[in-house]
């Protein structure tokens, strides 16, 4: 049985010029993925009203935000995307608050294709069952 499309399909990229942002169009480049690149937190901001189906961020913005920053942002959504950090010395500490403050996952950069793309794909995977299992639980509150 073929698995069921991924419905939103954006994904906003928290990432400054250079080496990140190159990994990262080359790969989605050949995939139905649609990047939107901000810089900072106020374009990141702007670019959550399209609810995109995943953030991904490095760790500080070029404004000098974090992705804790970013994440309590992200937390103000009705459906809030999954938030997957990125950093160079991603270690044992890092990844443990990372998803002890609510992010989806992390991952070391140089970035490599297949992990982001199943943090990806798993993370949007995730917050449609989520979403769809609320919707459930609504429907049968109220009949």
């Amino acid at each position: 049985m073929a698995e069921k499309p991924i419905a939103n399909q954006t994904i906003v990229a928290v990432f400054a010029a250079g080496e990140n942002r190159t990994s990262l169009i080359d790969i989605f480049g050949r995939s139905k993925w649609k990047l939107q690149f901000t810089c900072t937190l106020l374009e990141t901001q702007t670019a959550l009203s399209l609810s995109p189906g995943v953030v991904i961020s490095e760790v500080r913005s070029s404004d000098g935000h974090s992705w804790n920053d970013l994440l309590h942002e992200i937390q103000k959504m009705e459906c809030p995307p999954p938030l997957i950090v990125t950093d160079r010395l991603a270690d044992e500490q890092l990844w443990a608050e990372v998803l002890n403050l609510g992010a989806y996952d992390l991952l070391k950069t140089p970035l490599d294709a297949k992990e982001v793309l199943y943090a990806v794909s798993t993370a949007c995977r995730r917050t449609e069952s989520d979403h769809e299992m609320a919707g459930l639980r609504k429907t049968a509150a109220s009949a």
